[in-house]
């Protein structure tokens, strides 16, 4: 395979892992009714997409590689959304206390 079309199918692969991540965030938003169906296609529909881009070139080790780390990406978008966040600091008591009237 040329070199360009290796370059090519390395950003295919890149962008596949990436859309991955945000496939599981949005299913998992779509579980807790956050967000519509069409979000979870649109997100399915661009993973769908880089990865055949990524099978251009047939099923070799960087396409395996790539479905493989898409997999894990998505299934830790899923796990990241639905963690419980910690609570935000709020630092500015401590940045700007209030000025105490001195008597």
């Amino acid at each position: 395979m040329p070199t360009s079309f290796m370059l090519l199918r390395l950003l295919m692969a890149g962008l596949c892992v990436s859309f991955a991540y945000f496939l599981g965030q949005s299913l998992a938003m779509r579980r807790g009714g956050k967000t519509t169906n069409a979000t979870a296609m649109r997100w399915g529909l661009r993973v769908t997409v880089t990865a055949l881009g990524t099978a251009l070139g047939g099923l070799d080790l960087l396409t395996l590689l790539a479905l493989g780390l898409a997999a894990l990406a998505a299934g830790y978008g899923y796990y990241a959304s639905q963690r419980p966040r910690p609570p935000e600091e709020d630092v500015t008591k401590l940045l700007f206390p209030k000025d105490e009237e001195k008597e």
